[in-house]
């Protein structure tokens, strides 16, 4: 062992605990080993991997610092959050996040460490969608790895590990405030944490139902005044009428992010079964539009390009003289918006801005 580099990791352990408490104490639960086959450091949630001779040669303060990158990565849950999402740039969205917090936070960063101030207030999943795929990269490599341990989920999906992260940092945040001392970055991240999530898949899914159920429908009498000779519609449908679904194709929407949303709007369809489903596509202008019968299988696929408005999918609706159910705009919201038609719309947004009318629902979490 070499026991230089190991008294380094020690002395900013320590160092952590009494200056930084909330990384301090984090700090504690993730054991420290020398691990000279990786180039750098890693982590796996319990374990912070270290190379000794990249340790030797970055000094007190950044030895500090790299600490409390890798007790980020766990707090942030990166480790079990990744999904599907390629390795390597999920790695480095989260060393964009996580440099800027440590900035905030007074700790010194590394001249190679990943840093831009346009990512200091995002998430890592927005950061993720900003950068280019895997192979496609300027060569800005993550300070670390990140490696996935096996654990159990619970009864909600979530892992065993991502719970007690989760309830450590927390406590740790606790801590840190009755001694005054946890920054901004970190204090809004332990808000959001703390606070009770509803998955976005079931806001939208409840969004497009209740319409469906608000249909009136004499298929199916209202019981309620049948027993009294009266027959009224009862408020049933076995399906829905049209749905409009747009698409910002202005470049903010990754095809990943199109997979996915287009998956969610499959699963909707298939159970309210509106007897018309149309797809705009658009960016200044409607450049593609794909309408779906009710047994047709949904086809999502990107089209167009370029600039951002979001008014031409309501006028071609107008035009056409097709008035939907509902609407879904699948969008960051950058752009101008217009006025509010005369059918519930559902702005699915990949950013964290809001629509003057209509629901905006915050997707990609």
């Amino acid at each position: 062992m070499n026991s230089i580099a190991a008294q380094m990791m020690i002395k900013a352990r320590t160092a952590l605990v009494l200056d930084a408490p909330f990384y301090g104490q984090l700090a504690l639960r993730l054991r420290m080993q020398e691990a000279p086959q990786i180039p750098t450091l890693a982590v796996d949630g319990k374990t912070i991997f270290y190379n000794p001779e990249f340790v030797e040669k970055l000094g007190h303060d950044l030895t500090k610092s790299a600490i409390g990158h890798e007790v980020l990565h766990c707090a942030f849950g990166h480790i079990t959050r990744r999904d599907g999402r390629e390795p390597r740039r999920w790695n480095q969205a989260g060393d964009y996040v996580i440099n800027a917090v440590l900035k905030d936070s007074g700790f010194k960063i590394g001249d190679s460490w990943l840093y831009n101030q346009a990512f200091a207030d995002k998430t890592s999943d927005e950061v993720y969608n900003c950068l280019p795929p895997t192979g496609e990269d300027d060569g800005k490599d993550p300070l670390d790895e990140m490696v996935e341990g096996a654990s159990d989920d619970d009864e909600d999906g979530a892992t065993g590990a991502e719970l007690d992260w989760k309830v450590a940092t927390i406590q740790a945040a606790n801590a840190a405030k009755e001694v005054g001392n946890l920054p901004g970055a970190l204090s809004r991240f332990v808000d959001e944490l703390t606070k009770p999530k509803v998955d976005w898949r079931d806001t939208l899914r409840r969004f497009v139902t209740e319409i469906s159920r608000n249909d009136y429908s004499w298929m199916r009498p209202n019981r309620r005044f049948v027993s009294q000779g009266i027959y009224l519609p009862g408020l049933f449908s076995e399906s829905m009428g049209e749905i409009a679904v747009a698409i910002d194709t202005s470049g903010s929407i990754t095809q990943e992010m199109l997979n996915m949303f287009g998956a969610e709007i499959r699963a909707i369809t298939d159970t309210v079964r509106p007897t018309k489903t149309h797809i705009i596509y658009c960016d200044t202008d409607v450049n593609h539009v794909d309408v779906f019968e009710q047994n047709d299988e949904l086809k999502f696929d990107m089209h167009g390009g370029g600039g951002t408005d979001f008014r031409p999918p309501f006028e071609y609706l107008n035009q056409n003289n097709i008035t939907p159910s509902c609407f879904i705009y699948l969008t960051d919201l950058e752009g101008p918006v217009g006025d509010a038609p005369a059918f519930p719309t559902m702005w699915a947004c990949t950013t964290n801005n809001v629509a003057p009318w209509g629901d905006t629902l915050r997707i990609g979490d």
